[in-house]
């Protein structure tokens, strides 16, 4: 009976587990949009697309290790969220292509539609990872605590 009330969709951690799993998913398709879209990108800088294609691997592979061992892709989620942050906000403000002003690199990949998304993506996964690691075991688990009955004495 456990079993089935821990898969149920309505049980707390069911659900951090489906909207993070969804929302890996979600990045891994936008992250692969963009190389499969942005020939700029594969031309100028072939290293970044493969990294941005490894990520998006990552984030499959997350979403599966999410719905079967959630502390673990928790941790793992977190992690590689934040790592690709910190990737595309150093591309963003340090990053420059051969023959492109880093003033004009900065102003294309902000205006790119998907690698702002894809961004915001990202912090919403750091978000929801970081709220699932700090949430409190109890409210996880539905555990609720009463006040203390007290006992009569046997006088």
């Amino acid at each position: 009976m456990r079993t089935i009330e821990n898969w149920s969709l309505g049980h707390p951690g069911r659900i951090i587990q489906t909207v993070l799993a969804l929302t890996l998913l979600a990045s891994g398709l936008v992250g692969t949009w963009i190389v499969a879209n942005d020939g700029w990108l594969r031309a100028v800088a072939p290293s970044h697309a493969y990294g941005l294609l490894a990520f998006a691997a990552l984030d499959v592979v997350l979403a599966l290790v999410v719905m079967t061992v959630p502390k673990l892709g928790y941790v793992g989620a977190l992690v590689v969220s934040m790592t690709q942050v910190v990737a595309m906000a150093g591309d963003a403000l340090t990053f420059t292509p051969a023959g492109t002003l880093q003033a004009a690199f900065r102003a294309y990949l902000l205006g790119d539609t998907a690698f702002v998304a894809l961004l915001g993506i990202q912090l919403a996964v750091a978000g929801i990872t970081a709220t699932a690691v700090a949430m409190p075991h109890g409210a996880r688990h539905r555990i609720r605590f009463e006040h203390a009955r007290h006992f009569k004495s046997p006088r």
